[in-house]
């Protein structure tokens, strides 16, 4: 096998240790700052982690993270009891708040079940990843600006 004119040796490839897997991260960062110095690395991400409790007890909450002027939302769950109350829309409207403090211009996520919810919030789709089992994986994304 041959790359740009160059032979290509095969490999064993080995399951990464917790170490090996750091020096690929940092190969990566490395590369992705050379190729972007204006970006700051993923060290500087700023987790976003909000949460709605009664009685004690945790009924939703959002898990996210904001860098590079965006904001990933990762997790966004409202306990069964307590959906269709809103509290989803207050805890995403609270989360773009919060990283539009910091800076972010667009919010972006995944899901797989809650399309339309999103949509209704605002988020455009811009993708979808079929997945087994008849699921799939929708992009959304929001200008914050």
């Amino acid at each position: 096998m041959a790359v740009r004119g160059k032979a290509v040796q095969l490999v064993r490839v080995h399951q990464a240790s917790v170490d090996q897997a750091a020096a690929v991260a940092q190969g990566f960062q490395a590369f992705v700052s050379a190729q972007h110095p204006q970006l700051a690395d993923e060290s500087a991400d700023v987790p976003l982690q909000l949460v709605i409790i009664e009685d004690s007890r945790v009924i939703a909450g959002l898990l996210g993270r904001v860098f590079w002027q965006g904001l990933e939302i990762e997790v966004l769950w409202v306990d069964e009891g307590h959906r269709q109350g809103g509290l989803g829309r207050q805890l995403l409207q609270q989360a773009e708040a919060k990283a539009r403090a910091q800076g972010a211009q667009v919010a972006y996520l995944r899901t797989a079940q809650a399309a339309a919810f999103y949509e209704r919030c605002g988020y455009q789709h811009c993708g979808f990843l079929p997945r087994p089992l008849g699921t799939g994986l929708h992009s959304y994304h929001k200008a914050l600006g």
